[in-house]
């Protein structure tokens, strides 16, 4: 899950894709406002469900992240978890536990 947390009517711009080269684009226009995806883990010698994604707000583009890898399978299963990250003015933040609060882990990237 991406969440838009930049407040002060900020758009969080997203390009992300699968290992399987599926493309998903768009915009998150307002506070909170989420972009979600439910999918099973694959995991062989050969492949393993990825997700990697572009981060970017402001004008163009000034402010990014570039290649964030919000999910990798691990080699054994790891049911009905959350990988939540969230955008604020200050950096990129994650959590992937309901229960517990995000946590800071990457500053933004400036242009």
């Amino acid at each position: 899950m991406i969440t838009n947390q930049l407040g002060g009517g900020k758009v969080l711009g997203y390009n992300c894709r699968n290992w399987l080269s599926h493309d998903w684009q768009g915009s998150l226009r307002n506070f909170n406002q989420n972009r979600t995806w439910e999918f099973a883990d694959l995991s062989t010698r050969r492949e393993r469900t990825q997700y990697e994604c572009d981060l970017w707000y402001g004008d163009r583009k000034e402010f990014h992240f570039d290649k964030l890898e919000i999910y990798r399978a691990a080699a054994s299963d790891r049911c009905n978890q959350i990988r939540q990250w969230a955008a604020r003015p200050d950096g990129i933040y994650f959590r992937r536990d309901h229960d517990k609060p995000l946590g800071f882990v990457l500053p933004w990237k400036k242009r």
